[in-house]
């Protein structure tokens, strides 16, 4: 097997040098510290509501949840505007099951890794640049949940269904992924190679396929996967779209910190 890239002496063998240090980064879930630490935020808040009072727990998941209906009832019935748009970032920490959260979880790192790497997220304690980088990938996770929560709200205006998980954020990040993996020799790898248009013909295939799997028939065949709670397709879909139309800004932004 043979590797492009310099290489250097070690002993008798030879170890790959990354461009960006001597760390292998081929593993997905070898991800930068700021993806570890959403990913850890969200499993830590699970374990807190799981452990505390039932009354207690129900409070801050009513709290926390987004409820399309009493959303656009607007700042006074909701007792302010903090307290009417907090939910819009709470839900994505929030989650119905052991399932849900699981599987949020394992596609948060194995999307988030490769694109917090992208932007320079690697290492964020070490350097400015660094910390700024990682700042900007977080942001941009959470409005992509935003643009979920919102997604859902447009199209349950009257529901009191409540939306919570992460699968706004994570589709998010899939979104951001369409528009780079298929043009670098690694996914995982520090490698920058060029943005993929958005409407290339690899783009325009994961979306064809993201949208038939995410509708009310997809949904309910996914259901299982989650330990059989409702889908939020809606909320995949904003998310995705938004990450698919606004990551290369988001890059752009994260790189002239260097």
């Amino acid at each position: 097997m043979s590797q492009d890239g310099p290489h250097e002496r070690d002993g008798q063998s030879y170890r790959l040098r990354q461009p960006g240090g001597d760390v292998d980064r081929s593993r997905v879930f070898n991800a930068p510290g700021v993806v570890l630490l959403i990913a850890g935020a969200t499993i830590a808040a699970f374990l807190l509501l799981a452990l505390a009072p039932e009354r207690a727990a129900r409070i801050v998941e009513a709290g926390g949840a987004v409820i399309p209906a009493v959303f656009l009832r607007g700042p006074e019935a909701n007792g302010g505007v903090l307290s009417m748009l907090s939910p819009l970032i709470a839900h994505m920490f929030l989650h119905a099951g052991i399932a849900h959260l699981v599987m949020n979880a394992f596609f948060l790192l194995a999307f988030g890794a490769p694109v917090a790497r992208r932007m320079g997220a690697d290492r964020a304690l070490q350097s400015s640049s660094a910390f700024a980088a990682a700042s900007m990938f977080a942001t941009f996770y959470l409005l992509s949940g935003v643009a979920g929560a919102l997604a859902f709200i447009a199209l349950h205006a009257e529901n009191y269904t409540f939306l919570v998980g992460a699968s706004g954020g994570v589709s998010g990040l899939l979104g951001a992924l369409v528009r780079f993996a298929f043009n670098r020799s690694t996914l995982f790898g520090p490698e920058h190679g060029r943005a993929t248009p958005l409407f290339s013909r690899s783009s325009l295939a994961w979306t064809t396929f993201f949208v038939a799997l995410n509708n009310p028939i997809g949904a309910s065949l996914l259901s299982p996967m989650a330990g059989g709670v409702s889908i939020a397709w809606e909320a995949h879909l904003g998310g995705y779209f938004f990450g698919l139309l606004t990551y290369p800004f988001f890059e752009r932004a994260a790189r002239g910190f260097r």
